[in-house]
């Protein structure tokens, strides 16, 4: 993921998600957009690392005041990581260890 591409919100206390048709995801409670294209986007919410990934992916909005986002696309996942590597990079080195 291209990591030039970096959004910065200020601190909120809540965050919701909505989904819809899986064509679109609003978020609320993003504090940083870390990375995103148009496969995958790697969000700092209130509550953690948000992955969203899928095709065709692109940002729609961002309210900064408001701290709130929205993606358009075919959305495949979203997943909460512990940390801001790819669930991906993760899925990797799980492998390599095992195979050793």
């Amino acid at each position: 993921m291209d990591n030039t591409n970096t959004l910065r919100f200020e601190h909120t206390p809540f965050h919701n998600v909505s989904i819809k048709d899986r064509k679109s995801v609003e978020l609320s409670g993003v504090k940083n957009i870390e990375s995103f294209d148009p496969t995958e986007f790697l969000i700092e919410t209130s509550l953690g690392f948000l992955n969203v990934t899928g095709t065709d992916l692109s940002l729609v909005r961002f309210d900064q005041d408001q701290s709130e986002v929205a993606i358009k696309g075919n959305i495949i996942s979203l997943a909460y990581v512990a940390n801001k590597k790819s669930p991906v990079a993760n899925k990797e080195k799980f492998f390599g260890k095992l195979l050793k």
